[in-house]
């Protein structure tokens, strides 16, 4: 059933991709402007610099200078509507020393009714209460990697039901997204996404108070292997509906000793596929002068954090955004800490859980992944995006980390910059520790100016990054684009 719905969706990609990009202008009211845009960018190293390529949609390679060249189109609803449709589409040509990747960055058709929207494709998303244009990037679902294909429906906007006036506000979405289709030792894996949270406080009240909870799991999948024994079957479980709502439920599988027959140990002693998300709570303050939000989220991943036992693990920030035209308009402080992991002690009589070793599987090896990047928090490195082990493999061998961050956006006069920096360290993996400590800084600095180009108002981005410190060769490196519209 999944899979046949996957199939037909991939097939799908490229021939919206084209069709929207290249032939749509208009639709009588539904004007869509297609965008061209080109660019490139250079490095002194093998890498690109971190605060260059991270949180972009996987747009940036990791390595080598390139050049690249794309369009893009996107129809919105109408105010006031009701029921109304859109779609949007991506398409990128990333030229480097050694490969060609051509990729749809973003496909999707997507409509409304009332508070409900249902989309289908490629989209752009981040998911976590964050500041969502200057965070180093949501614990959970950061923007990091090309975004997934999947089915969702989705609440954007906090709804107020009737009965509670406007004091409560809820949204949240529902998912079922399609990994790639071949990864390490595994193929056909799905995701299970769902999200909910709460805001407390009327939309004109200075204060309101914000809350909630998400959800992932990777499920499914033929071919599954763990080190200490034998792959499970050649396909999917005979009963994929049961195996989709004990996803749904997250449903302990222990029982009286756990199915290990049918699932293996891993997941017969404990839960069917892979699965971790976020608690997170927010606090916004508005004045004449701007507005302070406040958030935490707290991480979980294998009952530690039910335990308390990871507790001092979590992406913590504050944002001030102020309400100002000119001059200083945002600046965010954010502390990342994911050293605790639940300890190095596993008890389950004792309720200690520890190990975590986010973002790693044992079952999917490629871990909390897509098409080779983290989907996560960028700051939790892959062995193949540093030089920390020289093995390449698309694992995260640096996820216990301690990282301090600081972004800013100011606009003077007809420029906008855009500054992010951090300092992070890097502590490994419980057994594979880091001894010292290795440290990064890394820092990004971004402009943007609207100019005049071929008789249109255009678009001209430029960017400099610099890392330095232990986890790979110190380096230096720009990038530009410029993204001109078509009419």
């Amino acid at each position: 059933m999944f899979q046949k719905a996957k199939s037909m969706l991939a097939k799908s990609l490229g021939i919206y991709a084209i069709l929207v990009i290249f032939c749509f202008s208009s639709f009588g009211q539904r004007a869509a402007v297609p965008t061209f845009f080109f660019g490139g960018g250079i490095s002194s190293s093998n890498y690109t610099p971190f605060w260059l390529r991270a949180n972009q949609f996987g747009a940036v390679p990791t390595e080598g200078n390139y050049v690249n060249a794309g369009g893009s189109t996107y129809i919105e609803y109408r105010k006031g509507k009701k029921m109304d449709w859109g779609l949007g589409a991506s398409a990128r040509l990333n030229l480097g020393e050694t490969k060609a990747d051509l990729f749809v960055q973003e496909v999707y058709l997507k409509g409304k009714w009332g508070i409900f929207e249902l989309s289908a494709g490629r989209k752009k998303y981040i998911q976590g209460l964050v500041d969502s244009t200057l965070s180093s990037g949501s614990y959970i679902y950061s923007g990091n990697a090309l975004p997934m294909p999947k089915i969702e429906i989705v609440v954007n906007e906090y709804w107020h039901p009737k009965f509670l006036g406007q004091f409560l506000g809820f949204k949240g979405n529902f998912v079922h997204g399609f990994f790639e289709q071949e990864r390490k030792n595994v193929s056909q894996v799905y995701l299970h996404q769902k999200s909910l949270y709460g805001r407390i406080g009327m939309p004109n009240w200075p204060i309101k108070f914000y809350g909630g909870f998400n959800h992932q799991a990777q499920w499914g999948g033929t071919k599954r292997y763990l080190k200490n024994y034998k792959p499970i079957g050649g396909g999917l479980p005979t009963n994929i509906l049961n195996d989709y709502l004990d996803v749904i439920a997250a449903k302990s599988l222990a029982g009286a000793g756990g199915d290990t027959a049918t699932y293996g140990p891993n997941e017969g002693f404990n839960r069917l596929g892979n699965h971790l998300g976020s608690l997170d709570i927010g606090l916004e303050l508005e004045g004449k002068q701007g507005k302070l939000f406040l958030y935490r989220q707290s991480i979980y991943d294998d009952g530690s954090l039910y335990y308390l036992n990871n507790i001092t693990d979590g992406l913590h920030g504050i944002s001030y955004h102020t309400k100002r035209k000119k001059g200083l308009l945002k600046i965010i402080f954010e502390y990342l800490n994911t050293t605790s992991q639940g300890g190095a002690e596993f008890d389950q009589r004792l309720n200690i859980r520890g190990f975590d070793n986010y973002f790693n599987n044992g079952i999917y090896p490629e871990g909390w992944t897509y098409l080779g990047k983290g989907m996560g928090t960028p700051l939790m490195t892959l062995d193949s995006e540093t030089d920390l082990n020289a093995s390449k493999e698309v694992y995260f061998d640096n996820n216990r980390v301690e990282t301090f961050y600081v972004g800013a956006e100011a606009m003077i006069g007809e420029n906008r910059l855009m500054f992010r920096g951090s300092l992070s360290n890097a502590i490994g993996s419980f057994g594979a520790e880091y001894v010292p400590v290795k440290k990064q800084l890394a820092f990004g600095l971004q402009w943007q100016r609207q100019i005049f180009v071929f008789g249109q108002n255009a678009l001209l981005s430029a960017n400099i990054g610099a890392d330095i410190g232990s986890w790979k060769k110190d380096l230096v490196g720009g990038n530009f684009i410029l993204s001109v519209p078509i009419q």
